[in-house]
C-alpha cells in the first residue's frame, strides 16, 4: 500500500516497531498520546470519595427495542455535587452509552467512545456488529484498569438496537463492562455501579 500524501505519515513510519490496529482511535492514541486518554492518570494522584461519582443509569429491554435512562445527579461522598450531569451518550445511529462511577472519566470515556466507533466506520467501510461494539468498549474499560485500581471507576452501560438479529423483536441489547469482563443481556440490566451504590453495605 502507498501513502500518496506526502503530509501525512504511514503507520509504518508513525509507529515503527509494533503491531497496529489502524482502525481503533483509541490504539493510536494510547501511542502517540497517552495522556489524552480517560486512563492518563498522573503518577502522585491519590482519588477520594471528594470526586464526583455519577449515580444511577438503567436499561430495559423490550420487543423492538431497548431504552437507557439515567439520573442527572452526581455525589461527593455523601454530598450531591450537581443536579445536571448528562450520563446518557449517543454513540452512533443504534447505540448509546450510559456512564456511572468517577465522572471525569466516564464523561471522557464515553466522548472517546463515540470516536472510535466513528473511526472504525470511515477506516473499515462499515459499522462493527452490536458484538463488535461490545468488545471495543470492554478493551477500553480494560485499558482503564489501572487508573480504576487507584479509584478511578468509571463503568459504562451500552444500549442499542442489533441490526442483525434475526428477529427485529429481540433486537434490542444492552452490555456492561468490567475491568475484567464484558456481557451483552436480553433482558434489565443495572450499572453494577448503581447496584453497589445503593446496597445497604455501602451506606
Amino acid at each position: 500500500m502507498t501513502w500518496p500524501l506526502p503530509d501525512r505519515l504511514s503507520p509504518k513510519s508513525a509507529l515503527s516497531g509494533s503491531a497496529v490496529d489502524l482502525s481503533s482511535f483509541a490504539d493510536f492514541l494510547r501511542r502517540q498520546a497517552p495522556e489524552l486518554l480517560p486512563a492518563g492518570v498522573g503518577g502522585g494522584a491519590q482519588p477520594s470519595d471528594q470526586l464526583p461519582h455519577g449515580t444511577t443509569i438503567v436499561a430495559l429491554k423490550y420487543p423492538g427495542g431497548v431504552v437507557i435512562a439515567g439520573d442527572r445527579r452526581s455525589t461527593q461522598g455523601n454530598m450531591i455535587a450537581g443536579r445536571d450531569v448528562k450520563k446518557v451518550y449517543i454513540t452512533d445511529d443504534y447505540t448509546a452509552t450510559g456512564i456511572a462511577g468517577t465522572a471525569a472519566v466516564a464523561v471522557e470515556f464515553a466522548r472517546l467512545y463515540a470516536v472510535e466507533l466513528e473511526h472504525y466506520e470511515k477506516l473499515e467501510g462499515v459499522p462493527l456488529t452490536f458484538a463488535g461494539k461490545v468488545n471495543r468498549l470492554a478493551i477500553m474499560v480494560r485499558g482503564n484498569l489501572a487508573a480504576a485500581m487507584q479509584g478511578l471507576i468509571a463503568l459504562p452501560l451500552l444500549a442499542g438496537y442489533d441490526i442483525h438479529a434475526a428477529d427485529p423483536q429481540t433486537a434490542g441489547a444492552s452490555s456492561r463492562s468490567t475491568p475484567l469482563a464484558a456481557g451483552t443481556s436480553k433482558k434489565r440490566v443495572t450499572s453494577r455501579w448503581a447496584r453497589d451504590r445503593s446496597s445497604p453495605s455501602r451506606r
